[in-house]
């Protein structure tokens, strides 16, 4: 993104207090979640802020708590956001506050593609750095817990729906 992303002005409600309010830490949840939003919907640092401060923030910051093991690292959030933007229904939620707030038509973009979204899936729940082979054993071989295994499955099964959803 060209410009950081800007502090918030409703530090006791929408985006920000709503992540004060749920315990997670509101300046790493502000800054990924607006720097995946300006990227995303290709919004200025003004727009952005404006979205996160208005009633959809509020909403989308209750949503993060989804995430297993909550919103504790950037690439967790920035993931499930990336899952719900290849949502049909959430994307046309993400647009619809768009529109409402800004005024601003989103045209819509392709969604990843199945090699991204299993590679995203690998880095986030299997600790795999890339889907593609590397002939070497210490990085095409990890021991990997079952509950690791369980989430990576649910992931996967749950962006299988979602790209169904919006077929």
């Amino acid at each position: 993104m060209k410009n950081e992303p800007l502090p918030t002005n409703n530090e006791e409600w929408g985006f920000w207090g709503t992540s004060v309010s749920n315990g997670y830490d509101a300046a790493l949840t502000w800054d990924t979640a607006s720097r995946f939003f300006a990227k995303t919907f290709n919004l200025t640092p003004e727009e952005t802020r404006t979205l996160l401060d208005a009633r959809f923030g509020r909403h989308l910051a209750d949503d993060l708590s989804f995430i297993n093991g909550g919103p504790a690292t950037a690439t967790a959030i920035t993931t499930h956001l990336e899952k719900r933007n290849a949502d049909k229904g959430w994307r046309r939620h993400f647009e619809k506050a768009i529109r409402e707030e800004m005024g601003k038509l989103i045209p819509y973009t392709s969604t990843k593609s199945k090699a991204e979204i299993l590679t995203a899936i690998a880095q986030e729940h299997l600790n795999f750095e890339t889907l593609e082979e590397r002939k070497s054993d210490s990085l095409d071989f990890k021991d990997v817990g079952v509950l690791n295994v369980k989430a990576a499955l649910e992931a996967a099964y749950a962006a299988g729906r979602a790209s169904r959803k919006g077929a």
